[in-house]
């Protein structure tokens, strides 16, 4: 039911983009001037650059979740890598012709001094109504993404917590809708947490920092389990190995560090807050380390 529900929300906010792109193109007249991209484009370094990956990169953000519920896809190894494969063209399709359809009907200037580009482009097209429309738009496409973090990432400790990695709440299945529960619980207060932390920006710069680093050492991990144990049964092997994922690695480091250099405090509690989990995890592979060493002697004596 929730996959079900996640569709209709996700084709609902196709649809938004889809309208704004077609407007853009029967209504539409072309905006700005051609001195426009000079005034822009011609500010900041490759540091900025970085810097304004990391609100794109939020927008994109989502390739990597459909690995958290591998369990609950039928045949995993071809259907996840096609579902981001796919998925991914579609989002950088849609982003492609709305970004058209915005610099076509306001030019680069006004996007740029934009603070709801959206908005802004469907009042140009078809009056104040066409904002309220895009508002509602905005609303469920906020709920879209809300739902799917919390369709997704409660499989991550329920895991753990399964395989004794994690507090051992975060294992319990609802007995009903055999959800993970008690994993939701604990996402549910971690996120009323972080929102009272800051806003909106900060959050999300936040959360860029520790996924692209958490990207940057998934590359390097790859690279070396490939090389210490390359005998090792892999039902997917990533295209152009090494350099894919050398270049995926340096990248992700890159925006890391450039937005801890940009937001030391920020970036820095995150830091703390990912170092402080790493004494917990060893506590607790010691710990199911030696379970299975003691149920592992209890099966040979019976």
């Amino acid at each position: 039911m929730a996959g079900r529900f996640q569709v209709v929300l996700t084709s609902l906010k196709m649809v938004a983009l889809v309208a704004i792109i077609i407007f853009g193109l029967l209504l539409g007249k072309v905006g700005g001037t051609a001195s426009d991209t000079y005034t822009i484009l011609g500010r900041g370094g490759f540091a900025s650059f970085l810097m304004v990956l990391v609100p794109v990169m939020a927008a994109y953000n989502g390739f990597q979740s459909l690995g958290c519920i591998g369990e609950e896809v039928t045949n995993p190894q071809k259907n996840i890598p096609r579902a981001a494969i796919f998925g991914s063209l579609v989002v950088i399709s849609l982003y492609m012709l709305v970004n058209w359809a915005y610099f076509r009907v306001l030019g680069l200037s006004r996007v740029a001094e934009s603070h709801h580009v959206a908005s802004d482009t469907m009042v140009q097209l078809i009056g104040n109504n066409g904002a309220k429309w895009i508002t509602v738009g905005m609303i469920i496409s906020a709920l879209g993404a809300l739902h799917a973090n919390f369709l997704v990432y409660p499989r991550i400790p329920f895991a753990m917590a399964r395989d004794g990695y994690f507090f051992a709440f975060a294992k319990r299945v609802q007995p009903l809708y055999r959800t993970p529960s008690g994993a939701i619980f604990f996402q549910a207060c971690v996120a009323v947490l972080l929102v009272l932390t800051g806003t909106y920006q900060e959050l999300y710069s936040f959360e860029m920092f520790a996924i692209w680093l958490f990207f940057a050492l998934t590359a390097i991990a790859l690279i070396r389990l490939r090389i210490t144990e390359p005998e090792l049964p892999r039902s997917y092997r990533v295209w152009g190995y090494p350099w894919t994922v050398l270049v995926f690695g340096i990248a992700g480091l890159a925006i890391s560090l450039n937005l801890w250099l940009a937001r030391p405090v920020r970036s820095s509690i995150g830091l703390a807050i990912i170092l402080l989990g790493a004494p917990f995890f060893f506590y607790w592979r010691r710990r199911a380390i030696r379970v299975s060493v003691v149920e592992a002697a209890s099966e040979a004596k019976a």
